[in-house]
């Protein structure tokens, strides 16, 4: 399963990717083991820019790892800003189950805009 929790900067999405962690490994920790993949950590063994094009690279590389994580048994959360609905649906193709967590608030930077989740894309 992958949990895919995504919002704008400063949203509160790493914080609520370990209290969720903590809560499933409560449920499965004797079964499952559970990987949190935060863009930003990514980022630092991984750069990449920010234009358009950086940005659906750096969610795909995240999405194909995860969904080599869950391919194998382990639940995956996935911690990160998804400013396109498109580059989530692209994303979410690559798992087998996936969970859509849309963290409200936070910041957007300078000339950026995200396209909030509708209840679709929730469900």
């Amino acid at each position: 399963m992958i949990y895919f929790i995504t919002g704008k900067a400063g949203s509160g999405k790493t914080v609520y990717a370990y209290r969720l962690k903590v809560d499933l490994m409560s449920v499965w920790w004797k079964f499952k083991p559970i990987v949190i993949l935060d863009g930003d950590d990514v980022r630092k063994h991984f750069p990449t820019g920010f234009t358009d094009e950086d940005r659906e690279r750096h969610i795909m590389h995240i999405a194909k790892i995860a969904a080599l994580l869950e391919a194998q048994g382990v639940d995956v959360i996935i911690a990160l800003v998804s400013p396109k609905k498109e580059w989530r649906q692209k994303a979410r193709k690559l798992f087998k189950k996936s969970k859509l967590i849309y963290m409200e608030g936070g910041t957007l930077w300078k000339n950026t805009t995200y396209e909030e989740p509708d209840a679709e894309e929730l469900a």
